[in-house]
């Protein structure tokens, strides 16, 4: 044992886990949509117990952390996100539906370590860019497994087009991943254009992937930021390129129509948007709300969880307590019974909806630890893509212009911040982009 000691302690342990958190990082982000048990969730947390592991180390060697006072206060956010859910979810009773839910915000503490752990790794831009690609070409290829091996006997049982949903089968996560990692790699294949072609057709390819996902899995609120993606990816081209804005002008104009004629061309698209267009119309017509009316159903959600905020408007109802309060206004007739009959009779446990939902489970606080979640890294990395001169780290500052505004969006419609999926992934990005911001900027300046 005294020769194993020895080797040990010779063992620098820091840099050893600093060495291995790229290769975590990609692996997780890659594999997100194909094999989120297999691989994606133990990468994800492996990575986070060398965070813990690392931060341990520093802090018995008394080496201060190297992240600044912006990173400092970032790590604050995230934790402040999670301590609210963990005092909304006391104010309910610390119940088994309350301890169940804040399962899903361990992501957002774990955040809080994850920022300054990799800002000290110092991952080079191109370990992301390949990441995001081969989460988007992977996406692709397993949606095309599924159309081609599942659909057909799907249809034939239900007369329903089949929706790809990924290894976890949810299409709407899917869907939402698989469109940001499509957009992300379309920026990539931006930023390496001039310097490195053959890696940016492989970003293309990867890009066309995503999309393919994306319309496969039939989700019609991530197939709304193709053309957010679009516009900030224009942006980047004309700051880049000042004296081509004419010429990028003509080309944003062309792609939105070859992308439009393309887009009523498909069957899906129309008929899920025609869909769309009809359980509005129904709605609208007080007709009542039917099981399956998605829109009309979260538009139910909607009021149930207004109604919750209203009556508890500083710390909302709880965490885990709103399929509660959604079967208590039903029975009282104040919203449809479609809401409770959702999932064979168990009910809808959040209001698809991340703002709503905020507000009726954690408050105007919530709501608050919410927002800053959102819009203080968006405005770290507005600054790095305004302020930087490197392309690659002014394609950094964007890309996480990209995932911030993306997630804004599908919070829109959904409550994808209380899905382990798409909770994981948001910090999984967002903390690497920030690290790499801060890292990148720091370099910059120095």
């Amino acid at each position: 044992m005294a020769p194993l000691r020895k080797l040990l302690s010779r063992l620098d342990a820091e840099r050893i886990i600093l060495t291995l958190a790229p290769a975590f990082l990609a692996v997780s982000t890659a594999t997100i949509n194909v094999a989120y048990y297999e691989v994606h969730g133990p990468t994800l947390h492996a990575l986070m117990l060398l965070s813990l592991i690392w931060l341990y180390l520093r802090w018995r060697r008394g080496q201060p952390l190297e992240r600044g006072r912006t990173g400092s206060l970032l790590s604050a956010i995230f934790l402040a996100y999670a301590l609210i859910a963990v005092l909304a979810a006391g104010m309910a009773g610390f119940n088994t539906d309350a301890l169940n839910r804040l399962e899903h915000f361990s992501y957002f503490l774990a955040g809080a370590l994850l920022i300054p752990f990799l800002v000290a790794a110092r991952i080079r831009p191109l370990w992301l860019w390949s990441a995001v690609a081969a989460a988007a070409l992977l996406s692709g290829l397993y949606a095309f497994w599924e159309v081609q091996t599942l659909g057909p006997a799907f249809e034939q049982t239900t007369g329903m087009s089949y929706r790809a949903g990924g290894s976890k089968r949810k299409q709407i996560p899917f869907g939402d991943i698989a469109t940001l990692a499509a957009v992300l790699s379309g920026l990539a294949a931006c930023v390496y254009y001039p310097r490195r072609r053959i890696l940016s057709v492989l970003f293309l390819l990867a890009a066309l992937g995503g999309s393919y996902a994306s319309f496969a899995s039939g989700t019609r609120s991530a197939w709304l930021f193709f053309p957010t993606g679009i516009l900030v990816i224009a942006l980047y081209l004309m700051q880049q390129y000042p004296a081509q804005r004419r010429q990028l002008f003509a080309g944003l104009a062309a792609l939105f129509l070859v992308a439009g004629i393309a887009l009523v061309q498909s069957d899906q698209i129309r008929d899920r948007f025609a869909m769309a267009v009809s359980e509005l119309a129904d709605y609208a017509n007080g007709d009542g709300v039917q099981p399956g009316n998605s829109l009309g159903e979260r538009f139910e959600m909607w009021r149930g969880a207004w109604m919750a905020y209203q009556a508890h408007p500083w710390l909302g109802i709880g965490v885990g307590q709103l399929n509660s309060h959604f079967k208590e206004v039903a029975d009282r007739g104040l919203i449809s019974q479609a809401i409770v009959a959702f999932n064979q009779g168990e009910g809808h446990t959040h209001a698809h909806n991340d703002y709503i939902h905020t507000l009726a489970t954690r408050g105007l606080v919530g709501l608050g630890s919410l927002l800053l979640l959102y819009l203080v890294p968006l405005g770290v990395f507005a600054r790095t893509a305004l302020a930087r001169h490197d392309p690659e780290l002014r394609g950094i500052g964007y890309a996480g212009i990209l995932t911030i505004l993306a997630y804004m969006q599908f919070s829109l419609t959904d409550s994808i911040l209380l899905m382990r999926i798409t909770a994981g992934y948001f910090v999984l990005l967002t903390c690497w982009l920030l690290a790499m911001s801060l890292a990148g900027s720091r370099a910059e300046s120095l």
